[in-house]
């Protein structure tokens, strides 16, 4: 038997190209010539995945093949599928026409049965059932014979419907294939939901009737009524009434305003109701709060009360009595300096007979006129028969004369 000697290597470095790298720089054996197989590369690829959007770096000894050079992401593909309603949804795709596999499920012009072919673009295909029974309509007057398309109404029919209807009133509509008739339009007469008033040329189906007026029944608590608008059910729920109360306080007599509490006593809290006061002359008036009034009228019963007390010691007899409500009600403010000064100018007016009207001091105003024999006549009075009057009104009143 002949022996084959082995091939001599030319010493020189194999360069073959191997399966790993990239089209931009392909590996090649780096091995001195040999006869068998190159063997795996030392060197790392970087491959891409098959939609070309992520790459990674891969050790070449793992890649034996061209195909190893190529890997599939975790991308999902949201472009429309051919239908334009669902998205594709498939790992790193690389189709370039995305067809929708899924079935329609539109409901067909019949109103009954869905399409079953495979998702589309545009209207879906008529239903192609067909039924082989005679059609007619309510009463039976008017009859469509088969065969007769998928999702056909009744025909229709010109007599008058022959339905029951709730009321009694003449029927004015035509036989129909619907469930329900058509509301009752005649003009009757109605009770509004308050029983307040009957309304005239209301239409049958109507129910609810509002004459616009307040309700204004008695509510639970026997002590208000009610203010919506006419209205149906009950008024308010059991002890909902939050109307203010108006019971008379037991102090002032003011409504007590509180939220209704029927079954309870008003509570005691202060009185917010609003009291006009004015002073004794009628000058001075102002509204403050019920408390605040009747924190003054006890201040000012206590000073009359030191009055009178101080007047008994000296002998005199005066009637003590108690606080009355009327005497609450009838506080009154303090005069101050200006109700003193229009004393003092009514007084003067009176003692020179002047019509207090004309405001002879220009108090309000400065286009009064005087004759002389009257400033003349004022001009003495005020120096030697008025020792009443102090020496400021004096020259006040003898600079304005003249």
């Amino acid at each position: 038997m002949q022996r084959i000697s082995p091939i001599p290597s030319c010493g020189k470095t194999c360069s073959k190209p191997l399966p790993c790298g990239s089209s931009d720089s392909i590996h090649m054996c780096d091995k001195l010539c040999h006869e068998d197989s190159c063997g795996p590369c030392s060197l790392t690829s970087t491959i891409r995945c098959r939609c070309g959007s992520k790459t990674k770096e891969v050790p070449c000894a793992t890649i034996q093949t061209e195909d190893e050079l190529v890997f599939t992401c975790e991308k999902r593909c949201l472009k429309k599928r051919s239908c334009g309603r669902h998205k594709c949804g498939e790992l790193c795709c690389v189709g370039a026409e995305h067809k929708c596999s899924l079935i329609c499920g539109y409901k067909l012009n019949c109103g009954l049965h869905r399409c079953q072919e495979l998702c589309h673009r545009g209207n879906c295909q008529p239903c192609w059932q067909t039924s082989f029974d005679e059609l007619a309509c309510y009463c039976g007057e008017s009859v469509l014979f088969p065969p007769i398309a998928c999702g056909t109404k009744p025909p229709e029919c010109k007599n008058l419907c022959t339905r029951r209807h709730e009321c009694d009133h003449p029927v004015f509509h035509n036989c129909h294939s619907d469930e329900r008739c058509p509301p009752c339009t005649y003009l009757t007469q109605k009770w509004c939901m308050g029983k307040h008033e009957q309304r005239s040329n209301i239409p049958c189906h109507l129910q609810d009737i509002s004459c616009g007026l307040t309700c204004n029944k008695v509510l639970v608590c026997e002590l208000h009524r009610c203010r919506r608008i006419c209205h149906r059910g009950e008024c308010l729920a059991e002890g909902a009434c939050r109307q203010p109360c108006v019971l008379p306080r037991p102090d002032c007599g003011h409504p007590c305003n509180a939220p209704c509490h029927k079954g309870t006593g008003c509570p005691r809290n202060a009185c917010n109701a609003k009291v006009a006061l004015q002073c004794d002359c009628g000058r001075r008036r102002e509204t403050v709060v019920c408390t605040e009034a009747a924190s003054a009228h006890q201040r000012y019963a206590a000073i009359a009360m030191a009055s009178k007390l101080s007047d008994m010691q000296l002998g005199d007899s005066v009637d003590i009595g108690l606080i009355t409500k009327k005497e609450l009600k009838q506080t009154r403010l303090e005069c101050d300096e200006g109700c003193a000064t229009l004393e003092r100018n009514r007084r003067l007016a009176e003692a020179l007979q002047i019509d207090p009207s004309v405001d002879p001091f220009n108090i309000r105003s400065a286009s009064a006129t005087y004759s002389e024999s009257l400033r003349a006549d004022a001009r003495c009075w005020t120096i030697q028969y008025s020792p009443v009057l102090d020496d400021n009104i004096k020259h006040k009143s003898i600079i304005h004369l003249q």
